[in-house]
């Protein structure tokens, strides 16, 4: 009987793949027709539609083995089937990728011109942009396989890395009882890092409410280290059963200030950013510059931001994302759109930063007496579909603050002597307000221009501060 209902979810996972497969190809071939010829319009809907039939099986199986709750693996044993499977899933994508990385452009394309160089034909002239573009999707769409692939592999070894810890379970059940309090599952996860997560299954007896933080006193001492309730945990626990996160206390805090500044005869800024704790432990300042100023220019860096921030909050990599928002900028738009993307990702653990630039002006770190510059020479994404981000770590201590700048804000200062200028400027203020160090930077630049601003300008400033 479970065999026989296996074999119809498979059916019913084929034939969903093959519906959305066939309605892809059926209509990007009817829209192909009105721009290219046909022949070029059906091999493209056909890849499409192959592509999404591919994407909707393997990911439909692939989301069937995640939500099976996941057996015991002996450490010296063989690899589970499951494990075996999503494996072979991440080999298919990278597969698929690689068959789609080809090149575009056919040698029946090219004739031969009168010097003996190699030209294009009248009829491939009409067709040169449609295979521009075919060629840069096919690029795009590789990039993101194979990120899916490694995706996957990631996703399913988190799963076996969270375990259920009996005893501890036993111990706080025990003591939890004391303070009304019932505790029907406990997991805990440990990180790369050696740092711990534990998600308590809890509810209260009786009709009473308890304090998470008081769960928390109870648990650092069990497990001897601080604990504290994750970031958006609820603060009490009451009589309806929920899970609670608690994780080990961070070192660090983050203060923070941002300062805008309009470009003359705009309405809105074209610089966008963020600022949020994109998981425990790890905050994250970033900005992104739109392509011009205005209107256009801000939903491009909001589009950046947005993306961004999902990406993150989802799991992915810094690298990762940028290398999917790159894919997207090329993909989603028959004109060239290109935004700037300046990330510091701040641990709050150790109070190291990791800094990732595409086509971001330079970042400034004030010391406690002295200002240390990263900088860029990475083009903005949606330049091209492979993405060259410069990326660089820097130890931070109690204190140090990290100013984010666009490139307005350099461009308004001498060109000779710009960031020589905007470090003197950084140390004039010795303020340990970030909002009030932005402010005066901010300030300052404006005093070298004779009107309104030329260009969009955003200063943001983070300041790590020790528990």
């Amino acid at each position: 009987m479970k065999q026989e209902e296996e074999r119809k979810t498979g059916h019913y996972a084929w034939l969903y793949g093959v519906i959305a497969g066939g309605c892809v190809a059926a209509m990007q071939i009817g829209v192909g027709l009105l721009q290219v010829e046909g022949e070029f319009a059906i091999m493209l809907g056909a890849a499409q539609g192959l592509l999404v039939c591919s994407l909707t099986v393997i990911c439909g199986s692939m989301m069937e083995w995640l939500l099976t709750p996941l057996p015991v693996e002996e450490e010296d044993g063989p690899l589970h089937p499951a494990r075996v499977r999503v494996r072979e899933y991440e080999s298919a994508f990278h597969s698929l990728a690689d068959s789609f990385s080809g090149r575009s452009l056919s040698k029946e394309m090219m004739v031969e011109g009168a010097d003996g160089a190699a030209v294009l034909d009248m009829p491939s002239k009409m067709n040169l942009l449609f295979h521009t573009k075919l060629e840069e999707n096919r690029a795009a769409v590789a990039v993101q396989l194979n990120e899916m692939a490694q995706i996957m592999t990631d996703t399913i070894e988190y799963a076996w890395d969270t375990q259920t810890d009996e005893s501890l379970e036993t111990r706080l059940k025990k003591k939890l009882r004391s303070m009304g309090l019932s505790v029907h599952g406990v997991l805990v996860y440990q990180q790369e890092n050696k740092r711990q997560e534990v998600y308590l299954m809890v509810n209260t007896r009786r009709r009473r409410c308890v304090a998470v933080k008081d769960v928390a006193s109870v648990l650092s001492k069990m497990m001897k280290k601080s604990m504290m309730p994750a970031r958006d945990s609820r603060a009490f626990v009451g009589s309806e059963r929920i899970t609670v996160q608690f994780v080990e206390r961070t070192n660090f805090e983050v203060l923070y200030g941002i300062e805008k500044a309009v470009k003359e005869e705009e309405e809105v800024s074209g610089d966008n950013f963020s600022l949020y704790h994109c998981r425990e432990g790890q905050f994250v300042a970033a900005l992104s510059d739109g392509m011009g100023s205005g209107r256009t220019a801000y939903k491009e860096s909001e589009r950046v931001i947005d993306l961004l921030e999902q990406f993150l909050e989802a799991g992915f990599t810094k690298e990762t994302a940028v290398r999917m928002i790159n894919s997207a900028l090329i993909v989603g738009s028959d004109e060239q759109v290109f935004s700037t993307i300046d990330i510091s990702s701040l641990d709050l653990y150790t109070g190291i930063c990791e800094f990732l630039k595409v086509g971001a002006s330079t970042t400034f770190i004030r010391r406690e007496n002295w200002v240390e510059t990263i900088s860029s020479t990475s083009l903005p994404a949606g330049v091209f579909h492979k993405l060259d981000p410069d990326s660089s770590s820097k130890k931070l201590y109690d204190g140090d603050m990290v100013i984010m700048v666009t490139d307005g804000v350099l461009d308004a200062l001498p060109a000779e002597c710009q960031e020589a200028l905007m470090k003197d400027i950084i140390m004039e203020h010795d303020t340990e307000n970030p909002k009030e160090l932005a402010s005066y930077i901010l300030g300052r630049v404006q005093q070298y221009q004779d009107k309104q601003p030329a260009d969009d300008m955003t200063v943001m400033a983070v300041s790590l501060v020790k528990y």
